[in-house]
C-alpha cells in the first residue's frame, strides 16, 4: 500500500472535477432531461388553461 494514495477515488482531481469533457456530458445530460421536461411543462400549462377557461 502506498502512502500517496488519495481518498478522492474515481479519477477525480484535487478540485473535485473529472477531466476529459465532463462539462459536455453534463450539458448533454441536462439537455436530455430538460427538453422533455420543458415540453411537459408547456403542455400541462396549455391544457390547464383550457380546463379553467372553458
Amino acid at each position: 500500500m502506498s502512502a500517496s494514495t488519495g481518498s478522492t477515488g474515481g479519477g477525480a482531481t484535487a478540485g473535485g472535477r473529472t477531466g476529459g469533457g465532463s462539462g459536455a456530458r453534463v450539458a448533454l445530460a441536462w439537455t436530455l432531461v430538460g427538453v422533455p421536461l420543458a415540453y411537459g411543462l408547456v403542455e400541462t400549462l396549455v391544457r390547464a388553461s383550457r380546463l379553467f377557461t372553458g
